[in-house]
């Protein structure tokens, strides 16, 4: 048996030594790796193998395509697999960081290593040229929650059904695709059951394993909940409690753009968009936007002051308390205020701390 020294253990990374061992097949046998129909592109490739042979959930497979069809495909769909450059994807990858977000960022990334290591594997591509590609620095992701003001303005001007389901959204946490996918027959009560989400592809399971849950009804939304149900001529146990036009459940793209942006600018806490916008320029600033985002995470931030870290991951049934805490809960202008003061009191009043006396107290 032949040993060969592809390089020094300490000095490579297992990725390094699988390529080199790859490169040195490839010379000894002096056979080019190439797919059997030929040279596929990544369209092909990303349409009749690595697509399929995904295992994705709802929330992946609704979202993912998608992303990458706009940002990815878009760009390089028509270049042959062996032709992918490391410098022209690392460049486009810098461009998108410019206009997107870094969750849209870093899906393109995942998924582009992903396929290349997939082709990889196939014996299509020598190497995979993703492998150190750089993730860029995006924009600072946005953090837009109401504020109590902000809340009373946009209660103001909605109509009763728009202020209930604005209300689901602000004090129980609802995702858009839950709230718009509920039945009468998921209401029990002081209880909702969650357990459809209404997405682009149809009615589908919750996003995760931990959103599939009771949500707590407290007796105002109980109540109005109530008063929505009066209101409507015919009620079945499988109808949806606010059905679109045509019966089916409403278009989630459609209600934030015809309803809770317009609610927001008539609230003088949205601005219009810009007369002097050019073709290709945001319609929105992101930063600002009042979105269904916007909305969870004002659940997620107030939420905070009312209960702890764990009662809020479970309202908004995350299955970690990271998710809550990074992404849904931001502090508030008079929070640490608060805090500070309370435990001004807690000190005083609990440990027998007295400043102003100049002298401790004993401890009851």
């Amino acid at each position: 048996m032949t040993r060969v020294v592809l390089g020094e253990k300490a000095k490579m990374t297992k990725w390094q030594a699988e390529d080199a061992l790859r490169e040195h097949i490839a010379r000894e046998t002096q056979r080019a790796i190439r797919c059997p129909e030929g040279d596929p592109t990544l369209q092909q490739f990303w349409e009749r193998s690595y697509l399929p042979s995904r295992t994705w959930g709802p929330a992946m497979r609704g979202v993912v395509p998608s992303v990458i069809e706009h940002h990815l495909l878009s760009q390089f769909g028509s270049t042959k697999l062996v032709d992918l450059d490391k410098l022209a994807m690392q460049m486009h990858l810098n461009a998108l960081a410019e206009s997107y977000s870094r969750s849209v960022v870093q899906k393109v990334l995942r998924q582009l290593r992903a396929m290349l290591e997939e082709a990889l594997e196939q014996d299509l591509i020598a190497k995979n040229p993703a492998r150190r590609l750089k993730m860029p620095t995006t924009r600072e992701p946005c953090g837009r929650f109401l504020s109590r003001e902000e809340l009373s303005a946009m209660m103001a001007q909605l109509d009763f059904r728009d202020r209930l389901i604005f209300w689901m959204f602000v004090n129980l946490g609802f995702r858009a695709s839950e709230l718009f996918a509920l039945r009468w027959n998921d209401i029990e009560g002081c209880e909702i059951r969650v357990d459809e989400a209404a997405t682009q592809c149809g009615m589908m399971k919750p996003k995760t394993r931990s959103s599939n849950a009771k949500v707590a009804v407290p007796p105002e939304i109980e109540q109005g909940i109530g008063k929505w149900r009066a209101l409507q001529k015919e009620i079945t146990p499988t109808g949806f409690v606010f059905p679109s036009a045509t019966g089916g459940p409403i278009e989630l793209h459609n209600y934030e753009r015809d309803v809770i942006v317009p609610a927001a600018i008539r609230a003088g806490i949205m601005a219009k968009p810009s007369k002097d916008r050019k073709k290709g320029d945001p319609i929105r600033d992101k930063a600002n936007t009042v979105n269904f985002q916007a909305l969870r995470r004002t659940y997620g931030t107030w939420g905070q002051y009312q209960g702890s870290v764990k009662d809020v991951q479970a309202g908004m049934r995350h299955s970690s308390p990271d998710q809550t805490l990074k992404v849904y809960m931001r502090q508030v202008p008079d929070g640490t205020r608060k805090l500070n003061t309370a435990l001004a009191d807690f000190y005083r009043d609990q440990c027998g701390f007295s400043l102003i006396d100049d002298t401790p107290s004993s401890v009851q």
